[in-house]
């Protein structure tokens, strides 16, 4: 099988997902936002995190902190 990624309005997004599954085909995922956006916001916000913590506005974590999920 091959993925396709693609761009629809979201009145026909319905539509779309089930003429694919029509073809035998499979919607993976739904997102109004591209995962490129959402990785590089993500990246975006922790390297704000980062300069606060280095800033000293935000108290950053020990690694102890992190691997016992405080």
């Amino acid at each position: 099988m091959t993925t396709i990624t693609a761009k629809i309005p979201d009145n026909i997004k319905d539509k779309v997902k089930k003429f694919i599954e029509e073809l035998g085909g499979e919607v993976i995922s739904e997102s109004k936002i591209s995962k490129k956006k959402a990785i590089l916001k993500e990246l975006e916000n922790a390297f704000t995190e980062a300069k606060e913590i280095k800033e000293g506005k935000k108290q950053g974590f020990t690694l102890e902190q992190i691997l016992s999920g405080e």
